[in-house]
């Protein structure tokens, strides 16, 4: 736990995904994977709201790993570094809520942009109907000798 943790997220109309990672030195390395579908009354969520879910979402979820350390949020929503990062009251009482959950976690979050904030993005996205078992597998072993 010596080496600093970085917590992608992100959200679509469909999931939220996040990745935990460890810096090490210019390399990162990823500890987990986790991501799930929203519920039904979540498709209603602003666009600041889902984002926001995710990370609150990832932060509870990978707990064990952040709690009582500094990491590092990495998000594709610049809003959210500013609102999470203000001192004064959010008027939308579930970003607030979410904000005082936050508070007790030592964060700091990030802006990237959506164009290289890839990992994350690719998780929340996965589609739910999807039969993973019919998925044609183009692997081929190819014989050197």
């Amino acid at each position: 736990f010596e080496k600093p943790f970085l917590l992608y997220t992100d959200a679509s109309l469909i999931g939220i995904g996040a990745v935990l990672a460890q810096k090490d030195g210019k390399d990162e390395y990823v500890v987990a994977y986790a991501s799930r579908t929203l519920a039904p009354a979540e498709k209603n969520y602003a666009i600041t709201e889902l984002k926001c879910l995710a990370i609150i979402w990832a932060v509870k979820y990978f707990r064990h790993y952040l709690f009582g350390i500094h990491f590092t949020i990495i998000t594709d929503h610049s809003a959210l570094k500013w609102l999470l990062n203000s001192s004064f009251e959010i008027a939308n009482r579930r970003l607030e809520r979410w904000k005082i959950t936050l508070s007790e976690y030592d964060y700091e979050i990030q802006y990237r942009k959506g164009t290289k904030h890839f990992n994350a993005d690719a998780l929340s996205q996965i589609n739910p109907n999807t039969d993973l078992q019919h998925i044609p597998n183009n692997q081929q072993n190819i014989n050197y000798e």
